[in-house]
């Protein structure tokens, strides 16, 4: 098992805005027992200590986005049904579809080292409206709605942003 620790790394990341209880990578998913998870993005515990936030995550057979309940409470309130994998808990996003709804959310946040938003090979972050737009067209309003307000609080706080809302 290769499973990612906690810690933060030592290159330069992005502090999203917000107070998160420490967390670890999650063990287990919907889809089976965790092999791999990356962190794809960092907020602050109240104790200043930097926890991860959004993981990517992968089993034998599949994977998806994990996301940190108080962040999923602060920013998927009007987050449409159709919008998670499991349960209705907002925590859990499919990795063949429901994945574009968080990383296109989050994606002036996301990690620098993050695979998605490398410099090199950077997938567009319009790519991922393209695939909420295809699979779950009655969402992309909620969505960009919830983007637009995330990317907001980021400019509030000073955190220049990636790539603004596409079009």
């Amino acid at each position: 098992m290769n499973l990612q620790s906690a810690s933060a790394p030592t290159d330069s990341r992005i502090i999203i805005p917000g107070t998160y209880d420490v967390t670890q990578p999650p063990r287990s998913t919907p889809w089976g027992g965790l092999q791999e998870s990356e962190t794809l993005m960092w907020g602050t515990a109240p104790c200043g200590t930097i926890t991860p936030v959004l993981w990517q995550v992968h089993t034998a057979g599949h994977g998806g986005t994990r996301v940190h309940p108080h962040l999923a409470a602060a920013c998927f309130k009007h987050l449409p049904p159709e919008c998670h994998a499991h349960g209705g808990s907002r925590l859990w996003f499919e990795e063949d579809c429901e994945s574009s709804v968080p990383l296109f959310i989050f994606y002036n946040g996301l990690s620098p080292d993050c695979w998605l938003v490398r410099t090199r090979n950077a997938y567009p972050r319009e790519k991922l409206l393209e695939s909420v737009v295809r699979w779950m067209p009655s969402t992309v309003e909620p969505v960009r709605a919830i983007a637009n307000n995330f990317d907001a609080t980021l400019a509030r706080a000073g955190i220049p942003l990636r790539t603004p809302l596409p079009a």
